[in-house]
């Protein structure tokens, strides 16, 4: 039975090693993947800051000579950016900040030197693993339309308008508070939001609660409230009735369930299986007790030269330890006196 249990060990051990190797992989890979990304997102933000940068000097040369630049391929999407600028590169598990903005949240943009600086509107979407959001009405641009896309829709406009992600750290929560002289309620700029480590008791809604950093005592910020959502009947559904029907009735008498069930839940032949039931466990316990027999019966087996052993010891053992005579321990002291360097004279002063 010992047997079982130390394979039944060396395997969990194994896959756990197995899984942690496999995890690792899946780390080092989903970290490269996020750097090609980046990295393709910059080389294209950079082109075309190089590219507007060579049109705008070029422009300022030549002047009424300057080339339309809205003709061929680009007469439709000219001054357009491309598809990747609507989505950021998502961060590892534990590199990301939560910012405490959710969807439906009111904020500003406070960002130096955006066009849209100072405008307040309504966050559509927020994307916590990238740090972005985006907002209705702001930060809006023309976006080019790929052909292959434009071939499986039917809105063939060579482009369109979309509220392009905007990072969290450049936004901040727009929230009505008192004033605390007039008590009047105005829209205040909420400079850092947190958030408690568990959620209140007794509340259905598991998320923890949202608070204004600073304030005593701290201002509790609900979340924003969600529009219900809308269930459209159709004939394929099934009815809340047939679903309340009591098709089974438990007894007494029979399990709820065939005691074979437990076989097809867990492998019974499985190396990671460590229940195991009391016949199993008999059987391997009569095996290790025939095994240890066959061990000990071939030290009962008795050979010339092992009975010859045996004799040896058992005199041995009778005469006892050995005794030193008056005449061996007279030499032995005659030997270490010879051996013994001489003293010389001690040199006088």
């Amino acid at each position: 039975m010992q047997k079982v249990l130390r394979r039944t060990a060396l395997a969990k051990r194994q896959a756990a090693r197995r899984e942690a190797n496999r995890a690792a992989k899946d780390r080092s890979d989903d970290r490269k993947l996020r750097v090609q990304e980046q990295s393709l997102i910059n080389t294209d933000f950079r082109t075309r800051i190089i590219a507007a940068r060579n049109s705008r000097r070029e422009d300022w040369f030549l002047g009424p000579l300057a080339p339309k630049r809205d003709v061929g391929d680009a007469k439709d999407t000219y001054g357009t950016i491309g598809t990747q600028g609507l989505r950021g590169v998502e961060k590892a598990k534990g590199e990301w900040k939560d910012w405490c903005i959710e969807e439906g949240d009111r904020v500003v943009i406070v960002e130096d030197g955006h066009r849209d600086r100072g405008k307040i509107g309504k966050v559509r979407e927020v994307r916590a693993r990238a740090e972005e959001c985006t907002v209705e009405g702001l930060n809006l641009a023309d976006v080019a339309i790929p052909d292959y896309m434009l071939t499986k829709e039917s809105d063939k406009r060579p482009f369109r308008t979309y509220d392009c992600p905007i990072p969290l750290r450049s936004v901040r929560l727009v929230y009505p508070l008192p004033h605390p002289e007039t008590g009047i309620l105005r829209d205040v700029v909420i400079q850092e939001l947190r958030k408690y480590k568990n959620p209140p008791k007794g509340s259905t809604d598991l998320r923890p609660r949202r608070y204004i950093a600073g304030l005593d005592p701290p201002t509790n910020v609900p979340y924003p409230e969600k529009e219900p959502e809308e269930f459209e009947d159709n004939d394929v559904d099934t009815l809340r009735i047939e679903v309340e029907e009591r098709t089974w009735v438990p007894t007494l008498r029979q399990p709820p369930m065939p005691s074979s069930i437990i076989d097809e839940l867990r492998n019974k032949y499985s190396k990671f299986r460590d229940r195991h039931d009391d016949s199993f466990i008999a059987k391997k316990l009569r095996e290790e007790e025939e095994a240890a027999e066959r061990k000990n019966s071939t030290k009962k087996m008795m050979t010339p030269l092992k009975e010859l052993h045996r004799k040896e010891r058992a005199e041995k053992k009778a005469r006892g330890k050995p005794q030193l005579s008056e005449e061996t321990l007279h030499k032995i002291g005659e030997v270490m006196a010879r051996s013994m360097p001489s003293r010389s004279a001690e040199p006088t002063l």
